[in-house]
Formats: C-alpha cells, sequence, structure tokens
C-alpha cells in the first residue's frame, strides 16, 4: 500500500515567504512615501501607522517641525487637524515642482498666539493653518522659473493655493506672508504684493 506524504514547508521557505511578503509591503510603503499628493497615500492605514512610527505628520513634514515655537507639540486633540492641513501641503509641494517647503508659521498655543498678535480664534491655534514667509515664496517662484515647472510668479502660486485650499483659507499679509489653511470653509484676505 502506498503511503502519501504531505509536504510540508521548511523553516527556511516559511522564512523566504515572509521575506518576500515583507519586501512587497516595505515597496509598496515606498510608492506611497514617495507619492504623499495622491488620495490613495491619505487613505493609507499602513503609511499613517508608519508616519507615526517615524514621528512624522506627512512623508515631508514632521511633528517636531509643526511644534509651537515655544516648543509645545501639537496636542492630541489637535492633531486630525494638522494632519488634514499637510496633506494639502503635499499638495501645494509637488505643484511647486516636488521642492522642498518649511512652514515658518506652525502651530500656537494660545499664549503664543497673544504674544505674537495673532487673531483671537486664530487658525495657528486649532493646529490647521501654516504661514510661508514672503523669501520663501519668492524662492518657490526662482525654482519654478529655473526648473521650467511650478510656480513662475506670485500669482502662479496664489492660484495653486486657491485650488488645493478651496475649502479653506487662503491670504496674506501686505508684507507678502502667505496664510493657508484646512479649516473646512472658503475663506480668503488676499492683498498680494505685485506680482514677482
Amino acid at each position: 500500500m502506498p503511503t502519501t506524504t504531505t509536504e510540508t514547508p521548511t523553516p527556511t521557505d516559511a522564512t523566504t515567504d515572509a521575506n518576500v511578503a515583507g519586501d512587497r509591503r516595505a515597496r509598496r510603503m515606498q510608492r506611497l512615501m514617495e507619492r504623499p499628493w495622491t488620495a490613495r497615500a491619505r487613505r493609507s492605514r499602513a503609511l499613517r501607522r508608519e508616519l507615526d512610527r517615524r514621528g512624522m505628520i506627512t512623508p515631508h513634514f514632521t511633528w517636531r517641525s509643526y511644534a509651537c515655537t515655544d516648543g509645545t507639540p501639537v496636542p492630541q486633540s489637535l492633531r486630525a487637524n494638522a494632519v488634514r492641513l499637510h496633506w494639502k501641503l503635499e499638495s501645494l509641494r509637488h505643484g511647486l515642482g516636488d521642492i522642498p517647503i518649511i512652514v515658518d508659521g506652525p502651530y500656537r498655543t494660545e499664549q503664543r498666539n497673544r504674544q505674537v498678535g495673532g487673531a483671537q480664534g486664530s487658525r495657528h491655534v486649532h493646529a490647521d493653518a501654516a504661514d510661508f514667509f514672503a523669501g520663501q515664496v519668492d524662492s518657490w517662484v526662482a525654482k519654478g522659473r529655473a526648473a521650467g515647472r511650478g510656480a513662475r510668479s506670485r500669482d502662479d502660486v496664489l492660484a495653486m493655493a486657491e485650488r488645493i485650499f478651496r475649502s479653506g483659507g487662503v491670504g496674506n499679509e501686505t508684507s507678502g506672508t502667505l496664510h493657508l489653511d484646512a479649516r473646512g470653509w472658503r475663506a480668503r484676505f488676499v492683498t498680494w504684493m505685485p506680482s514677482r
């Protein structure tokens, strides 16, 4: 009578399968990290876990960089606001030609907001606003002109911001500081300096 044997994977086969699956996950995660402006990246729970593990809000922005200038981190209760804002900033970054952008005006505590003369109820206190100083905005324009893609003027930057933050705040001060926020409703207060 012939005997039937069932083949069981050797530990080496199981290890190889795990390595292949791990490599696949790593490649998928890398693709999401490289394309953070996509809806797929925003919706990925695996990417969210990986970003949290690394102390990042989104692939190009860290929690540390968005902390209040007095050192206070964004409270847990406001982190969803900051995440929503930064996914939009990833879209702006991509539209500008995938150039680095740095939030010059991050989250503020109530006390810090009073110290800097911020508006009462400022979106910075809600952790869903970012300011960019005129010098940085002008560097985006210079890089866009040099690369032949991105923004070629402040008006181009403003047009991108208008589109990306259509249900948020877009504004600036007469100094040229660009304010963007993800408040969830349209607000405009633009007195942009003449186009450059």
